[in-house]
């Protein structure tokens, strides 16, 4: 047994028997005491002595009751490292100094701060109290009865001690006062008085003699059979067994460091290799699920095409949906006179052919019917806008941004007449009511000075005959007619709208005189000198919303590249038209598509600006792939580039005067305009 007693623990802290320890002296001594300086909050310290073998849990159960606090908020930690100590660990595994001192840092844990849970010493002064009577255990000097030691009762009395204060300094961050170094120790012993309590108990010992088992981790002489020690071993013990001598190569043998560096490259590349096809199936499906929407885009695009073309073809509204109607009449046409005449030969021939003409002149009546009816309609629309505008009061910016209306007589005048012109043009509501409205406007317009007013008047006249002799009112639309342009000449000029002057200028090719807005412009001709309509009746019909598309996308692509100053914003849709088909002939350079709308006009270099001199007739899907093309050597023959050569010549030659148009378009500054109208684009 060691020569080192049990001594009284605090109630908190308990121990396991069961430890292993060693006879020998030089060894640590597992019932030792160790001293615990607590460093709180970097300025205070608190000591405690415990027993070495304790563990740091039961520590931090000690100290946590002292502080009024639970152990799960308190961390251990030693001042030279940032880990916190493990709650298993003894205090003899982390004592490294023969005065059995260890320091430790008292921290609080996160949850503690979340919790607002401090550590307050003056609780821990509080609840600290020194006993009056301590127990010490004394070693025997004679151990002939076999006594070891004995237990002595001290008392201790306290006897605190006002040191005197001679001067000191506060720290301003932590608030901590510090006093100078006299302060720190008491009067000398012989100024103390003490009065001693003198006992029996300090100046004998009584040895006493105790039996004990042996404990289980010691070895002890066995009897019978054995003839060596024997040892209890505990569960943790490990039994290691003597084996043969085993040299290196053998060693070598056995472990096979090659073998298992080939099985890690092995495994290593495997993974790399199943890494990569991961990522490559991955950028498949990536690029498949791309493809698709890019596909199912352009389908839908083609589906919103063919629908907004078969709207226009059943409601044409503009000149280019017309012209596209009769283009289909004119493609209709040639495909029925190529049947006729494979089909027919001779009289047959010659029938076909007039029943061919008959639907022809069906076709083309009703597409001139439906163009009536939609300008009679366009005209009703501009006589309504241009009563309203002279009806409306006349408006001006006056001082402080202010906006100021000023209703004149002439304004006034023009609304009064404009009731009755829409009365006029409303439906009848029969003959009575008809005369009375005639009646009233004969009143009114007679106080107007215009030549026009006569007339209008003998026609209001005739129209009342007409009633009277209960004429059916379909045989009056004419005559109404004609006195609706009357009434709106007079309204005109009553406002002063006709003295207005026109930019006109005189048709070459019909001799009549029209607005110069009705003259287009071809950057292939050097003048205007034939109007829209006459241009109209040089050649078959075009639909050139094809065309137009195609342009559109050419400055799609130039806009987005940043070049605005480009050929492609200053060509028209005609100009298109004579590229593609006289330039190109209609099909594609690589594949000879001759589906006008599957055709478009790239750039030919994509390091230069589009100009009919630097395109190329391609389908869509070609053009996506030609404009991904950097080396135009490496991906096309000699006998390709020498024909797009001999085409772009062909342009250069057909379009020699772009280059001054050109040069009068970005020298005027309309350049910086293109795509804010919504109309160049």
């Amino acid at each position: 047994m060691s020569r080192y007693a049990k001594q009284k623990l605090p109630e908190s802290l308990t121990f396991d028997e069961n430890v292993e320890t060693n006879n020998d002296d030089d060894d640590i001594l597992l019932l030792k005491d160790v001293t615990v300086k607590f460093h709180i909050l970097k300025s205070q310290i608190v000591t405690h002595a415990y027993p070495n073998i304790s563990t740091v849990e039961e520590v931090k159960k000690d100290i946590s009751k002292k502080f009024q606090t639970l152990p799960k908020y308190l961390v251990l930690k030693q001042p030279d490292s940032m880990k916190p100590l493990d709650d298993h660990q003894r205090l003899f595994d982390i004592c490294d100094n023969e005065y059995g001192i260890i320091d430790i840092n008292l921290e609080l844990s996160e949850n503690a701060l979340e919790e607002n849970v401090k550590l307050e010493p003056q609780i821990y002064y509080n609840n600290f109290n020194l006993p009056d009577f301590i127990t010490v255990r004394v070693s025997a000097d004679d151990k002939t009865d076999g006594s070891l030691s004995r237990d002595l009762v001290v008392e201790i009395e306290n006897q605190a001690i006002m040191k005197p204060f001679v001067g000191g300094y506060v720290d301003k961050i932590t608030k901590t006062e510090y006093h100078d170094a006299f302060t720190q120790t008491g009067p000398l012993l012989t100024q103390i008085k003490y009065e001693g309590i003198y006992s029996r108990d300090t100046q004998t010992v009584e040895e006493k003699s105790i039996e004990i088992e042996t404990p289980c981790d010691r070895a002890t002489v066995s009897y019978g059979d054995a003839t060596a020690l024997s040892y209890a071993s505990k569960y943790t013990d490990r039994v290691i067994v003597a084996k043969n001598y085993e040299s290196y190569d053998e060693m070598t043998k056995r472990i096979d460091p090659i073998g298992k560096i080939i099985l890690i490259q092995r495994n290593f590349r495997r993974y790399m290799w199943q890494k990569l096809i991961r990522e490559s199936a991955a950028e498949w499906r990536r690029m498949q699920k791309e493809q698709k929407r890019r596909e199912s885009r352009r389908s839908k695009t083609r589906q919103d095409e063919y629908r907004k073309e078969c709207i226009v073809k059943t409601f044409p509204k503009t000149k280019q949906d017309f012209d596209a109607l009769h283009a289909q009449v004119q493609m209709w046409k040639e495909n029925e006179l190529k049947q006729i005449s494979e089909k027919y030969s001779g009289a047959p021939k010659i029938a076909e052919m007039n029943m061919l003409l008959d639907k022809e002149v069906q076709l083309l009546n009703g597409i001139e019917r439906q163009r009536q009816i939609l300008q009679q309609e366009a005209k009703k629309v501009l006589n309504e806008q241009i009563l309203k505008k002279l009806g409306d009061p006349v408006k001006w910016v006056g001082y402080t941004n202010l906006i100021i209306q000023m209703d004149t007589l002439r304004n006034q005048r023009a609304r009064y007449l404009a009731q009755y012109y829409r009365k006029l043009a409303d439906e009848p509501l029969g003959a009575h009511g008809r005369m009375t409205l005639l009646n009233r406007v004969s009143d009114v317009i007679a106080k107007e000075v215009h030549p026009a007013v006569n007339e209008l008047e003998t026609l209001l006249e005739r129209e009342r005959q007409l009633l009277i002799s209960n004429i059916d009112d379909t045989g009056l639309d004419l005559l109404r007619k004609r006195q609706l342009t009357l009434l709106m000449d007079i309204i005109i000029h009553e406002n002063g709208e006709s003295h207005r002057k026109h930019n006109t200028r005189l048709c070459k090719k019909c001799s009549k005189v029209r607005p110069i807005a009705k003259f287009p412009l071809d950057t292939r001709q050097t003048s205007a000198s034939i109007c829209d309509r006459c241009s109209a009746l040089q050649g078959p019909a075009v639909d050139i919303a094809i065309y137009r598309s195609i342009l559109r996308s050419i400055r799609r692509d130039e806009k987005k590249r940043g070049a605005l100053s480009s050929f492609a914003f200053i060509i028209h849709d005609n100009d298109i038209k004579y590229i593609v088909e006289n330039i190109w002939h209609g099909h594609s350079a690589i594949s000879n598509e001759t589906n006008r709308s599957e055709l478009r006009l790239p750039r030919w270099n994509i390091a230069q600006d589009w100009a009919p001199w630097n395109c190329i007739c391609l389908t869509d899907t070609e053009s996506r792939a030609h404009l991904k093309i950097k080396n135009l050597n490496f991906y096309y023959e000699d006998s390709i580039i020498k024909y797009i050569k001999n085409k772009h010549a062909l342009s250069k030659t057909a379009f020699k005067q772009l280059r001054e148009i050109d040069q009068v378009f970005v020298e005027s500054g309309s350049w910086w305009q293109v795509g804010l109208d919504g109309k160049n684009i």
